[in-house]
């Protein structure tokens, strides 16, 4: 997986639980109050967005 602009104190670690690697979770990587966390973690859902009826635009 590419390097992700993600605030610092979060990182994408592949889940132990799935054998195939083919999917990540977003951990804290430092301590950090959750009023950081949450700020952070608005940041990166401010960031994502899922595309919907893009035939129309195009």
């Amino acid at each position: 997986m590419e390097k992700a602009d993600i605030p610092e104190g979060l990182e994408f670690i592949v889940d132990p639980t799935d054998k195939k690697k083919h999917h990540y979770l977003l951990a804290a990587t430092k301590k950090m109050t959750v009023s950081e966390l949450r700020s952070k973690l608005e940041w990166v859902a401010d960031r994502m967005s899922v595309i919907r009826d893009a035939q129309d635009t195009l």
